[in-house]
C-alpha cells in the first residue's frame, strides 16, 4: 500500500509535450492530502479494530469462564441438595426408631403399671376378705356372747 511519502516524493519523467508540472504538483498535493488522511483514518480504524477484537476475546474468554462457573455452582447444588436429602432421610429414620423405642418402653412401663395396679387391687381384694372374715369371726364371738 503507498504511503502519503510514497506519493509526495515520486517524479516523473518530463516530455516536451507533457502536463503542466504546476498543475500535477497541486494535484498531487491535494491527493497527498486526502490519502494522507485516508491513511490515518484507515490506521486509527485498524487499531480500534484491533482493540474491539481483543475485547471482544477476552469477553468469550468471560463467558466461558461464566459458564464453567454456572455449571460448577449446578453441580455444587446438586450435591447439596442429594447430601440434604440423604441426611434429612437418615434424620427420619433415627426419629423413627427412637419413636418406636419410645413406644416400646412407654407400652413395657404401662405394662407394669397396670400389672402393679393389678396386684395391688387384688392385695387389696385380700385385705378386705380378710378384714370380712375378721368381722365375721368377731360377729360369731359377739353372738356367743350373749
Amino acid at each position: 500500500m503507498l504511503r502519503p511519502i510514497d506519493i509526495q516524493n515520486k517524479e516523473f519523467e518530463k516530455k516536451i509535450k507533457g502536463y503542466s508540472c504546476d498543475e500535477v504538483d497541486d494535484f498531487l498535493d491535494v491527493v497527498i492530502q486526502d490519502y494522507e488522511l485516508l491513511f490515518k483514518e484507515n490506521q486509527t480504524l485498524k487499531d480500534k479494530i484491533g482493540l474491539l477484537t481483543e475485547t471482544v476475546e477476552r469477553y468469550k474468554q468471560m463467558e466461558t469462564t461464566m459458564q464453567k462457573s454456572i455449571e460448577m455452582a449446578k453441580a455444587s447444588a446438586e450435591d447439596a441438595k442429594r447430601n440434604a436429602e440423604i441426611e434429612a432421610n437418615a434424620i427420619i429414620s433415627k426419629a423413627k426408631l427412637d419413636a418406636s423405642y419410645l413406644a416400646r418402653q412407654i407400652d413395657e412401663e404401662h405394662m407394669k403399671r397396670h400389672q402393679e395396679l393389678l396386684d395391688l387391687k387384688n392385695e387389696a381384694d385380700r385385705y378386705k376378705m380378710q378384714i370380712k372374715s375378721l368381722c365375721s369371726n368377731v360377729m360369731k364371738i359377739v353372738d356367743n356372747i350373749e
